[in-house]
Formats: C-alpha cells, structure tokens, sequence
C-alpha cells in the first residue's frame, strides 16, 4: 500500500478497540472468578466498564473496510484474497482449533466445540470470519456503491442491521437444529449483523478528509453523542428491556459509530502517531487472537481486591500476548498460526 494512502487515524482507532476487547474480556474473567466474593458496587462498575467498551468489535470490522475502500479505489490487487486466506483464514481455523481443545476435557467435546467454533461464532475469532465476508462483499459491490449516493444506502443498510439484531436481541430460539446456539451466538457471523458497518467503512473510506474536516467542526458537541447513546443502553439494561450482555445488541450500533467518530475528531488534531499506539496497532492481531488464552488460565488471587485484579488481568494477557507474538515471530510458519503484525505508517502526519 502506498504511504500516502495510510489513514492515521485508523491506528488510533485499531489500538482503541483492541484495548476494548482486552478490556471487556478482562472483566469477564474478573466478574467470574470473583462470582461469589465480591460487593454489589463492585460489581456493577465492572459491568459499566464492559458496557462502554462494547464498541471494540464492531470498531474493529468497521476499520477492515475503512482502509480498504481508502487503500483500494480502484479495485482490489490480484494476490489479494490469497494473501488473507494465508494470513487471516486459516490463523482462525489455527485458533478454533486451540480453543476447542483448552476448553474441553474430551475429544467428542472439542470436537463439538471447533465445529461451533467455525461455523456458529463458539468464540471470539469470529470477526475474522465477519472481516473475510466484508473483503467479499467489497469485491461485488465496490463499484455499485461508488456509483450510488451514501445517503440512501447508509440509511436502508442500518435498517437491515437494525432489524437483524432487532429479531435475535428480542425472540426466543426457534425450535430448528442448533437454534439455541444460533441465537446465542450463530448470528454473530452473518454480515447481516454488521452491515452498517460495512457500508459506512467504505464511505467514509472513499471520503475520508471530508468526513474528518465535518468532525473536526463538531468536535466540541460529538462527545455527548456517546454519553446520550450510552444512557439509553443502561436504561434499557435497568428496565430489563434489552439485557443481552454483548456488542451485539442493536442498540450498540449508534453508540459505536459515536465512539468512532469522536476519537476520529480528538486525534485528528495531532502531527504524531505516539509510539504506543503504533506498538499496539502492531500487535493488534495477536493481542486479539492470544489474550483469552492467558485470560482462560488465570486464577482467582483471594487476597487482591476485583479492581486491581481486572488490571492485573488486562495487563498480564496484553503483555503476554505480545511476548508470544514476538517469540513466535522468529519462526516464519507462524505467521499461518496467529497472523502477521502490522506494517506502520511514517510516524509524522503529513497534512
């Protein structure tokens, strides 16, 4: 990819959400191996953080066509789809295949497990399942979007995204094979459930510096967009209205877009990409693919108050994760297990 064609601010973006994810499943673990120890006040911060952190998947897809649609007007390259099934495809075979077996005490189990593992979203790999359908879609519908006003199609793609997560957040499975797996998690995967996403990536992709200089303008007022966003999805927590517990609920669609935009108009401001974030744009990838490994054999530690053991947990799985990846990089057949790092931009805007 050409340099000049590096959106800066898609590494903040990257960063962000990874931490997001880090940090939503640290709470998991948190909130699990303290179940029965801890204070109700305790508890519901912890629950808070996770909601307000719910943003990171959905950013995360959203960025996949962002930089495609900017990186790739005219088409994608030839080697293209070759190059991800190496490098993202089958690192997600690679890792449904670990977690089936870490996860399980039986071969009939894992088994089970990696086949709900590929196919119905048994665990968190699936946005990478998500991510290759948008490389799809981008390939069918490149030029037909091009050809049609943004408008219209960001307004019919987010009434299919939020009617689609509309029927799973508020029905009971249907009584058909695998139904209470689908609507626990199967419908994570179609790109149905992220479509908006889709098709806002590639607009804003095409027009990035208008869409930039629009937020700049609004950046004193953007930020109560996801204060607003995130009221109402507490209420409907409170109320019992809509009680899913993931970024999968249709209401995190505009509090995830208003998170976006508003790291988008604060870091525009900025002539240098820190070098922390670019070290964890770097790693994204693998932090998202290997911190639940080290999340998954973490111990309860009696003596630690929850707070300083969810930063324990986050930091421990962030730092491993890299580590691995780093060993693992001397080695050039990993890069088929746990994916390639990120190449980086100059570290200085240019304007």
């Amino acid at each position: 990819m050409d340099k000049k064609r590096f959106i800066h601010e898609a590494y903040w973006l990257r960063a962000i959400s990874c931490l997001a994810v880090v940090t939503s499943h640290a709470v998991n673990t948190t909130l699990t191996n303290y179940e029965d120890s801890t204070t109700q006040f305790v508890e519901y911060v912890l629950i808070f953080i996770r909601f307000m952190v719910f943003f990171g998947t959905p950013t995360f897809v959203f960025i996949s066509e962002l930089i495609l649609a900017h990186a790739y007007p005219n088409g994608i390259p030839k080697d293209f789809f070759i190059k991800r099934i190496k490098f993202l495809l089958l690192p997600f075979f690679f890792m449904a295949l670990i977690f089936g077996f870490i996860t399980t005490d039986s071969m009939t189990e894992a088994l089970n497990q990696i086949f709900l593992n590929i196919f119905f979203g048994g665990f968190f790999g699936y946005f990478i399942l998500i991510i290759f359908q948008f490389y799809v879609l981008h390939a069918f519908l490149n030029q037909m979007l091009n050809n049609l006003s943004p408008k219209p199609v960001l307004l019919v793609s987010f009434i299919i995204n939020g009617l689609y997560l509309a029927y799973f957040n508020f029905t009971e499975p249907m009584n058909i094979p695998f139904g209470e797996q689908i609507w626990k998690t199967g419908y994570w995967v179609p790109f149905l459930g992220w479509f908006f996403y889709f098709c806002l990536g590639f607009y804003c992709g095409r027009h990035f510096e208008k869409l930039k200089g629009t937020l700049i303008k609004y950046k004193k007022i953007l930020p109560l967009l996801p204060i607003l966003f995130l009221i109402i999805i507490v209420i409907l927590v409170r109320k019992d209205i809509l009680i899913i517990v993931s970024s999968k609920r249709v209401d995190m669609i505009l509090y995830t877009v208003s998170i976006i935009f508003v790291i988008i108009s604060i870091v525009a401001k900025f002539k240098e990409i820190p070098k922390v974030i670019l070290f964890i744009s770097k790693y994204s990838f693998h932090i998202y693919l290997l911190h639940k490994i080290f999340l998954y054999y973490l111990q309860p530690i009696s003596f630690l108050h929850p707070f300083l053991y969810f930063l324990l947990a986050y930091f421990y799985c962030i730092i491993g994760s890299i580590i691995v990846s780093i060993v693992l990089s001397r080695f050039t057949f990993s890069q088929y297990l746990i994916g390639k790092t990120l190449n980086l931009p100059p570290n200085k805007v240019k304007n």
